[in-house]
């Protein structure tokens, strides 16, 4: 393909997604390929109203790779990585950048483009795809009801949107999901509080469902 024809690439999702699914092969179902193409389709109205203009090359890269941010670690990875960026067109300086706003977007954000996907990927935390997300990892890991129902609840309001859309988006996903849980407390009954660190050491895994 000419440089012309990579250059127009560069600012689409098709050649992020297509390098980053078969990473997505050993997650789970509420963090593999799908979870990403929902990410996706959160940017442009997560965009909304946005005073700079953004870099939907940075956006497409860092929603596309975020749930495997760790593996750039692996030399292999990172420089299949590095090959497609420089083969879209991007400078040693952006590729540069790029990776450490894929490490640090999750947890501190810096820029416009970071704060877009952290939001898009959070908003699975709440409302009722989170708590889908919360059972489906719960029953994975042969937690019980009582424990999920915990779980999904503490991490129902820990994520801190960073987007006028999503702060909006998310308190409307809280409501729905805080009515939703109280509910099911009120059906399961008298819930038993069981300790982190022994639940965790069964589990062997962290307790998020949205992390990745």
């Amino acid at each position: 393909m000419s440089a012309a024809g990579e250059e127009g690439r560069r600012y689409q999702e098709a050649p992020y997604l297509g390098c980053s699914s078969p990473l997505y092969a050993e997650k789970d179902v509420a963090h593999g390929v799908e979870h990403i193409q929902r990410i996706l389709k959160r940017l442009e109205p997560l965009t909304v109203g946005q005073q700079l203009q953004l870099r939907w090359d940075l956006l497409y890269f860092l929603a596309c790779f975020h749930g495997v941010a760790d593996r750039m670690a692996e030399p292999g990875v990172r420089r299949m990585v590095k090959q497609l960026l420089t083969g879209l067109g991007w400078s040693d300086r952006e590729i540069t950048e790029g990776l450490a706003a894929l490490a640090r977007h999750l947890v501190d954000p810096h820029t416009s483009e970071e704060n877009v996907v952290h939001d898009a990927n959070y908003l699975e935390a709440v409302g009722a795809l989170g708590i889908a997300k919360a059972f489906t990892t719960g029953g994975a890991r042969g937690q019980s009801y009582e424990r999920t129902l915990e779980i999904a609840r503490r991490n129902l309001d820990r994520p801190v949107f960073r987007t006028t859309i999503g702060r909006r988006l998310a308190a409307e996903r809280r409501a729905y999901a805080h009515d939703f849980l109280d509910r099911l407390a009120r059906e399961l009954g008298p819930v038993q509080v069981v300790d982190d660190q022994s639940a965790r050491a069964r589990t062997g895994s962290d307790d998020s469902p949205a992390a990745g």
